[in-house]
């Protein structure tokens, strides 16, 4: 029996091949493309730069600036007087940098897990402006860290504060459609928006 011309078993397949045709010829386009364009074509966003801001410490902290030299998290903030409860006397506590306040108070972060003893310190670092309390390093305990008790902010407050977080704090959990989003906040982030 001789086929019939209008019979519609030859098209019924022939829509589904051109489209695997077509799928699979974008997908080497896109692959060739990807392999000649791709280390030059990318942006330094999506080289994930800004990663690089943030490095865990041996302990586990996370510290980090915005720009200009590196220092880890013990930059601090000028001009911010941060309040709490002292650990750790300013008057019988002195040294010579805000990096050497801030390392004190880490060094009581013990263990690699739970609280800090110490989560801000407060360095009193200009010698014209704080007189007799010219390197006064005073050790606190906030109540939370996530929003620090500010006792004087500006120009006229001539102490420099900031903040540590132990290993697992500083974490906040933002809750969507697909679940709890858990995010470390970097001291210099909590501490730049303590100031604004």
């Amino acid at each position: 029996m001789a086929r019939k011309h209008n019979d519609p078993e030859p098209t019924r397949y022939s829509s589904l091949i051109l489209f695997l045709v077509c799928l699979i010829s974008c997908g080497l386009v896109y692959a060739f493309l990807l392999a000649v364009l791709g280390t030059s074509y990318t942006s330094s966003v999506s080289k994930f730069e800004s990663l690089a801001l943030f490095e865990d410490d041996e302990n586990g902290r996370l510290g980090g600036n915005f720009g200009g030299e590196r220092k880890g998290c013990c930059d601090g903030i000028e001009n911010l007087e941060l309040w709490g409860a002292a650990v750790k006397w300013g008057s019988e506590f002195k040294f010579n940098s805000s990096e050497e306040c801030c390392k004190a108070c880490k060094s009581m972060c013990s263990g690699s897990d739970g609280p800090c003893l110490c989560d801000s310190w407060v360095f009193c670092g200009n010698r014209k402006a704080c007189g007799s309390k010219f390197g006064e390093c005073w050790l606190k305990k906030q109540k939370d860290g996530l929003a620090p008790d500010r006792h004087e902010v500006g120009q006229t407050v001539s102490w420099t504060s900031g903040l540590i977080f132990g290993k697992g704090e500083g974490i906040i959990g933002l809750e969507t459609e697909y679940g709890t989003l858990h995010i470390k906040v970097a001291n210099s982030i909590v501490q730049r928006a303590e100031v604004n």
